[in-house]
């Protein structure tokens, strides 16, 4: 029998953690969830869904390739000779409540051959709910779902495919089963996470300043920079969990999330001067370093060395110059 299998890692999500659960539990059979240190409740919210199965993701360091491998063989092992489809979702991510109606895609998913890749629509959904940042044609789809062949991942380091690649297979774009993207819902921590890739590719070296600047720029990853994309979130997405008094409406947010007490620690092990060219000063840093002393976490005990006024400038006139060029480039391609 073919088994629909859930691979969520988590670090610190108890924020949205139980109704994630609570809905992929409705149409999953097994969901594998890698933990990764967590200091809040998210394991003791796995601890009452029967179909959770916890693994200990034990690295003390950023593992997205690490994680992913983790994640799929533990599946592959739990369910050794049976056809599974692979989805790989994080916990901000829920399908929308139409989706379990549709009982002949979810059929049809379970009926494709082996190493075939599932894209899935996955909106934004914004601020107050009522609008959502969308991409209808299949260029914004994501790849998130595999018929599993055995097929061994290769991961990249960051921002890496979820899922393995069969050279030989089949893409599949699933039209009616759509993902809902809680991803704008706290953005005190989005710009957190912002903030700590940025880092995070400054020591892993896998891009250059200027396009880190480019790429994790506030203004350029927020929804303004979509304004064809934004249109109103259709009802029947969330009117169902709704019903079911599923809370996806609002949620608490910290002044201060993980992720930055992961970059002080960037900072305590590399100096601040080495984070310099990135767009990560507008943030107080002081006060968050305080409230990290607070809860007995190991940072550095030098005082913060913010970038001076004129490296601030040349640095705006930078990116100035690379989104220039970006536009020119983008206008000589579709001319």
């Amino acid at each position: 029998m073919c088994k629909i299998i859930v691979l969520t890692p988590v670090k610190n999500e108890d924020w949205i953690l139980d109704q994630f659960l609570t809905i992929t539990s409705m149409f999953a059979d097994r969901i594998i969830i890698a933990d990764q240190n967590s200091t809040d409740k998210s394991r003791e919210i796995c601890s009452r869904f029967p179909k959770v199965y916890l693994v200990e993701n034990g690295n003390q360091e950023f593992c997205e390739d690490d994680r992913q491998i983790l994640l799929i063989e533990t599946a592959r092992k739990l369910y050794p000779g049976q056809k599974r489809v692979l989805l790989s979702l994080d916990a901000d991510e829920i399908f929308s409540a139409d989706s379990l109606h549709f009982r002949h895609t979810w059929s049809r998913i379970r009926n494709l051959p082996l190493g075939t890749s599932l894209y899935f629509e996955r909106s934004d959904l914004l601020y107050d709910r009522k609008k959502c940042i969308r991409g209808r044609d299949h260029d914004h789809y994501f790849p998130l779902g595999y018929i599993d062949d055995g097929v061994v991942h290769q991961p990249s380091i960051i921002h890496s495919r979820r899922i393995p690649q069969n050279p030989n297979g089949i893409n599949e774009y699933i039209e009616d089963i759509k993902i809902v993207h809680f991803i704008f819902s706290r953005m005190k921590v989005r710009h957190a996470k912002i903030r700590y890739y940025t880092a995070l590719e400054n020591v892993k070296k896998t891009s250059r300043f200027y396009i880190r600047r480019y790429a994790y720029n506030r203004a350029n990853v927020d929804d303004k920079m979509h304004p064809e994309r934004i249109e109103n979130t259709p009802k029947e997405w969330l009117q169902g969990w709704d019903e079911r008094r599923i809370n996806l409406k609002k949620f608490n947010e910290p002044n201060f999330s993980w992720q930055d007490f992961e970059v002080l620690k960037l900072f305590k092990n590399y100096g601040y001067r080495r984070f310099h060219l990135d767009d990560i000063w507008d943030f107080d840093w002081e006060s968050c370093i305080r409230e990290a002393k607070r809860r007995g976490i190991d940072v550095s005990s030098v005082p913060v060395c913010k970038p001076n006024g004129l490296v601030i400038s040349v640095l705006k006139f930078i990116d100035t110059l690379y989104l220039l060029s970006r536009k020119l480039r983008f206008k000589k391609l579709i001319s």
